[in-house]
């Protein structure tokens, strides 16, 4: 949409790590100041992140304004005040099935994503600095609640979960290249990510996007009236649904290119500068 043409921003989606958050689980003051401003002055705030909702970290949740959330890449979209599930968009267990044998012949750091909650293998994440490689400054990984399986294949046949999304984390390169070539072989599944080490599956056409245009549905908004701010791969279907398109200035190229507006780096509050400007039209 051409910024002459917009409607007033009613409500803002924002994404959590590369665009809002500092370190993966702070927000700044200027971002918090900005998020309060706005939500005095009517706008909804709402965080539509790759992470599943008890992987929201208390920064936001304890936000009195911080109502509603799109986690998992639109795969469930949450009331967060009432703790109750509003719309989902989950992948077959089947599917999900399909995927994990594929996963089983590597060496993978894998998260289900389930009924709000991440399911991983017990010991994962114990290891996660030496098998998977996790850097240091990603060690508040291993303080995440997780539900803990033996075998999350045994744990998908006994359950039947149709996840909400299937995360994998600290791939090598040509691990992933091989993983990605046999994954994009399959039938019914959405594949992006958020960093160059990591691979995402949702169901086929669910994204960030359909999400909140299934949330301004169910709020009464038109999507014109509505903004994302993003940086990544997993952000491109928020920022077309959305009426503006905001990006940070370290989002990667193919989603500056959608652009309406590249805003400051994370690290200098872009997020801030983004409502400042166009949900509270400060200039």
């Amino acid at each position: 949409m051409k910024m002459t043409e917009r409607k007033p921003v009613r409500l803002v989606a924002f994404d959590l790590d590369g665009t809002t958050l500092h370190g993966h689980a702070q927000l700044s003051a200027r971002n918090r100041q900005a998020m309060e401003r706005a939500s005095a002055a009517g706008v909804l705030l709402v965080p539509a992140t790759g992470r599943v909702k008890n992987f929201i970290p208390p920064c936001l949740t304890e936000l009195p304004f911080i109502r509603y959330a799109i986690t998992s890449n639109g795969g469930a979209v949450w009331d967060l005040r009432e703790d109750r599930l509003l719309c989902s968009d989950l992948i077959p267990t089947e599917t999900a099935m399909q995927v994990q044998r594929i996963f089983d012949d590597y060496p993978l750091y894998v998260e289900y994503y389930v009924n709000g909650s991440g399911v991983t293998r017990r010991g994962d994440p114990e290891k996660a600095g030496t098998l998977y490689g996790l850097p240091e400054k990603l060690f508040y990984f291993l303080t995440k609640r997780y539900v803990f399986a033996d075998s999350l294949s045994g744990y998908l046949r006994e359950t039947g979960a149709e996840p909400e999304k299937i995360n994998m984390m600290f791939i090598p390169e040509k691990v992933r290249e091989a993983v990605l070539l046999r994954l994009r072989a399959l039938d019914g599944i959405e594949i992006t990510y958020s960093n160059v080490d990591n691979i995402e599956i949702n169901r086929r056409g669910c994204n960030k996007g359909t999400a909140l245009v299934s949330l301004c549905a169910a709020l009464g908004l038109d999507p014109a009236e509505t903004m994302a701010v993003g940086d990544n791969g997993n952000d491109l279907g928020m920022l077309r649904a959305a009426g503006l398109a905001a990006v940070v200035g370290n989002g990667i190229p193919a989603v500056k290119a959608l652009a309406d507006v590249v805003v400051a780096p994370c690290a200098d509050d872009g997020f801030a500068e983004a409502v400042e400007r166009f949900a509270l039209a400060e200039g």
